[in-house]
């Protein structure tokens, strides 16, 4: 059964999703941050092999009017440097408006009144896993929508249409 990652990628925080086995559900696995856990290449890496992944889909940050500013171009940067070193297809994948909606997710979760302050830095690596949930939830359901089958759906660079 095909298992696949979704990655939102940040210039210091990268949040990492995981398939369940009948690629049906996205679940937030972890954030992994830049300076404290060692190289994200090795990690994504280890977790493509371990988890026996198919494919890798990276976020891509398009602007609310679908242009590409410099977060999406990291984005891309960060997408080639995945080909270059992982054994299974990488696809980028619109994530318009996925941290808002992870922001609204995790909001309802605590439910209203019970932040606190210090949470910061821990809500944000949070945040990023659940985008990462999201952007990739939003590629199996286009998937399974498109009738896919193949590791990296339409296998191109361009975006899908994201959530």
């Amino acid at each position: 059964m095909p298992v696949y990652l979704g990655i939102d990628h940040g210039t210091r925080r990268v949040g990492i999703a995981v398939s369940d086995p009948d690629a049906a559900f996205a679940f937030a696995l972890e954030t992994h941050i830049e300076g404290r856990d060692g190289s994200v290449l090795e990690h994504l890496a280890r977790l493509v092999r371990e988890r026996g992944a198919e494919a890798v889909i990276v976020g891509l940050p398009l602007t609310a009017d679908g242009r590409e500013g410099e977060s999406a171009v990291r984005a891309r940067r960060f997408a080639e440097r995945l080909r270059a070193s992982l054994p299974v297809p990488v696809e980028l994948w619109d994530e318009r408006y996925t941290s808002r909606e992870a922001d609204r997710f995790l909001h309802a979760r605590r439910g209203r009144g019970q932040a606190e302050r210090g949470r910061a830095e821990r809500d944000k690596g949070e945040r990023d896993a659940v985008a990462a949930e999201l952007i990739l939830q939003g590629w199996l359901d286009r998937r399974s929508a498109a009738g896919r089958t193949d590791p990296a759906g339409s296998g191109g660079d361009e975006p899908g249409a994201g959530t």
